[in-house]
């Protein structure tokens, strides 16, 4: 599991990354992506959007010819050493498409050095867009996305990526660089970049995006022997670790808060050495 970090209770502090993790859409504010520093594109001007009153909904299925989203540059660099996650909370109601390498939903997301990954989403799979060739059908994995919405988050950490689906792990291969396109508009040469709608002229879909926040490491700290407690992203669920010395790692607990203020408390059931991590997801 991505972004882990070490605590060892009683005796070091716990070493982290300071956050910079913040939401960059709230669908529960009532106002579309673009009056949440978004910039939303539609290339004929037929896409719809509308907010649900608890997400936005993007239709691109009036034309296959139509292509629209919505994009934004991080508020800060998105460093794949450590590593960084985006979340997102989505519902794919529908989507079609004309070619078997194009999708009426994408999500894009590149890092500071413009290396990334694209993902297709269809109402039966999720797939990674090659680089090599490129933007041809890569790894792929089953998975339903209309039914519900559905917690995604992606993992770049290092030279690979992971795509979580409800806190489980759904999708992973290495993380790709998309700089040789040279079609207009030429998104894959913005770095901390992030792209969430219809990108093609061969597909359309209808999605409502309902969250998306950036989250990076938290900064941990002890508070007693058995006290661990972080600041992260209001609205998303951290997994509590422990190893009993150098053990194998259970999950203790899944936190939830709607606030910045994180907490866990281990309860003390043998002597010696325990390891606490906390990771996203």
């Amino acid at each position: 599991m991505p972004f882990r970090w070490i605590l060892v209770l009683g005796w070091l502090a716990a070493i982290a990354v300071p956050a910079r993790s913040q939401p960059l859409y709230e669908g529960a504010l009532g106002t579309l992506p673009s009056e949440q520093e978004w910039l939303f594109f539609a290339a004929r001007g037929l896409a719809e959007q509308r907010h649900t009153g608890s997400a936005t909904r993007l239709l691109t299925s009036a034309d296959n010819l139509e292509s629209a989203g919505y994009a934004r540059q991080t508020p800060g660099p998105l460093n794949r050493n450590p590593g960084f996650n985006v979340a997102l909370r989505l519902r794919l109601n529908t989507e079609s498409h004309s070619r078997p390498d194009r999708a009426g939903f994408s999500l894009i997301v590149l890092a500071e050095d413009r290396w990334g990954i694209e993902l297709g989403f269809w109402t039966n799979l999720v797939f990674a867009q090659s680089a090599d060739p490129l933007f041809t059908h890569a790894e792929e994995a089953s998975f339903n996305p209309t039914t519900q919405f559905n917690e995604f988050v992606l993992s770049l950490t290092g030279t690979n990526y992971t795509l979580f689906a409800n806190r489980l792990p759904l999708l992973s291969g290495p993380v790709r660089d998309y700089t040789a396109f040279t079609g207009f508009p030429d998104v894959y040469e913005t770095p901390d970049f992030i792209f969430l709608g219809d990108n093609t002229t061969s597909a359309s879909a209808d999605v409502e995006i309902a969250e998306v926040a950036l989250v990076l490491a938290p900064v941990l700290h002890a508070r007693g022997p058995d006290r661990l407690e972080w600041e992260g992203v209001p609205g998303q669920t951290y997994t509590v670790q422990g190893s009993p010395g150098w053990g194998p790692w259970t999950i203790e607990a899944h936190v939830h808060s709607t606030s910045t203020a994180f907490s866990y408390t281990h309860v003390t059931t043998t002597t010696g050495l325990y390891f606490l991590r906390v990771a996203h997801p």
